[in-house]
């Protein structure tokens, strides 16, 4: 049986779904359910208007306000094609300056062997999308592995993409964009400095990665692999990542000469026998210290959400703990928002799943001892002027010892002592979220803030 080696692993005491806290160190975690009576919530983002969006299977595309909980229906996709192993419309990305051309992307199958990137324009008046661009179609899909996780950086889209299911092969070919890592311009053009000339290609050799994301100049993403074997990897331009040939770890004689061969890159973490790891985010916060730059990770068959311990560069895992253990079902995605709370989604409508009479829901987990739900407007910070184009100046009531400022995606842009005044001059248009802390890192207030 083929796994890195853990560090360490731990095991927190977890109550059952009727209890609300767990205590994580010296951090006591509230677990509340914020939305039920979802029907397989695929992918979760942070947008920049500071709503919570997600896709649901079916092709629904809803937002939550992450403060009130209240829910909005925005748009029904007409052509997603629902089969197979939980096929459908999957994954969802926001451009970088949502706040002003207002595009959105979304990933999904409209037939039972292709699937298609489609960009929509998102109707702020009439609460919906129009305008519906197709920016890369005929994409491969089958009955499963069909991916699929996006991110943009650097004006980049980058999506993750399976080797559906009955072709592994296609993971090591590159004439065909299935079992790989793509980027793109964010009009589906190809990038001219891509590694190789004219393909989309980023990094291939993959099975079915479901996670994608970005911290410490760093791409991760998670991935299934087959009864055992899952990984998590660090993405990098041009490496093989070694499957069909190679799973987890090149430690047989074949593989280690394989890998030596293919410049494969081999995983940072695995897990014998699969336990199915699906949405990975970053989290990078004090808000829950012991979660500081760690990865967290959404399980669907061991039914768990999982903190992964980095490194300082962040480069390795160092410690695997449980944080939630056959609580809620099967866990397919999970989202940080700049505040510092989490919000996990079940798949427990899925082909494999035992849905109670709420399922599908997104449960809110925070720290308890914080107190802090919501950018209020309360009179504890004053912040101006709003919209500010260089000079931010913040007056609060509250014992303030540090700021940070977060973009819509939840990178923080801007981190330092306190001071009444904050040069932002930096700063692209768009809506961020002022942080501030206490002497020991402590949030204790938050605003919404915009920049013209």
């Amino acid at each position: 049986m083929k796994k890195l080696t853990a560090l360490l692993i731990l095991t927190l005491s977890i109550f059952n779904a009727s209890h609300a806290q767990v205590t994580l160190g010296g951090t006591t975690l509230q677990q509340t359910v914020v939305a039920s009576n979802l029907n397989v919530p695929w992918d979760m983002v942070y947008g920049p208007d500071g709503w919570i969006w997600f896709t649901e299977l079916s092709g629904n595309i809803k937002r939550m306000n992450p403060d009130t909980y209240q829910m909005q229906q925005v748009f029904a996709i007409g052509d997603v094609a629902l089969f197979g192993f939980s096929v459908g419309l999957h994954s969802m990305v926001m451009h970088p300056d949502f706040n002003t051309n207002h595009y959105l992307y979304v990933h999904y199958a409209y037939t039972t062997t292709a699937s298609k990137i489609v960009r929509y324009e998102y109707d702020v008046a009439n609460n919906t999308l129009i305008n519906p661009t197709i920016i890369l179609g005929n994409i491969l899909a089958g009955v499963s592995h069909n991916g699929s996780r996006m991110v943009i950086l650097d004006d980049k889209l980058f999506i993750t993409l399976g080797d559906t299911y009955n072709a592994p092969a296609l993971a090591q070919n590159l004439n065909s964009i299935n079992g790989k890592v793509l980027r793109m311009n964010l009009d589906g053009s190809i990038p001219a400095d891509n590694p190789i000339p004219n393909s989309l290609i980023w990094s291939f050799g993959h099975r079915n990665p479901q996670g994608l994301c970005y911290g410490n100049g760093r791409l991760y993403s998670s991935e299934h692999g087959t009864g055992n074997n899952d990984e998590i990897n660090i993405i990098e331009e041009n490496r093989n990542y070694g499957w069909s040939t190679v799973e987890g770890v090149c430690n047989t004689a074949a593989e280690i000469t394989f890998c030596t061969a293919n410049n494969v890159k081999e995983p940072i973490w695995s897990w014998s026998p699969s336990i199915a790891p699906c949405g990975l985010d970053i989290y990078q916060n004090e808000a829950i210290p012991e979660w500081n730059n760690s990865l967290l990770l959404a399980v669907l068959k061991d039914k768990k959400l999982l903190q992964l311990k980095l490194n300082d560069d962040g480069s390795q895992i160092v410690q695997q703990t449980a944080i939630i253990t056959n609580t809620y079902g099967r866990l397919r995605d999970v989202l940080v928002i700049p505040d510092g709370r989490v919000f996990i989604c079940t798949s427990n409508r899925d082909y494999t799943g035992t849905p109670i009479a709420t399922d599908d829901r997104i449960i809110e987990i925070k720290n308890s001892a914080l107190g802090i739900t919501h950018f209020g407007d309360d009179t504890k910070t004053s912040v101006y002027p709003v919209p500010s184009d260089h000079m931010l100046f913040i007056e609060s009531a509250t014992n303030v010892g540090f700021v940070s400022i977060f973009d819509g995606n939840g990178k923080e842009v801007y981190s330092g002592k306190y001071s009444n005044k904050v040069d932002v001059s930096a700063l692209t248009s768009g809506m961020y979220y002022l942080q501030l802390m206490d002497a020991d890192k402590r949030v204790v207030d938050k605003k919404k803030i915009l920049i013209k």
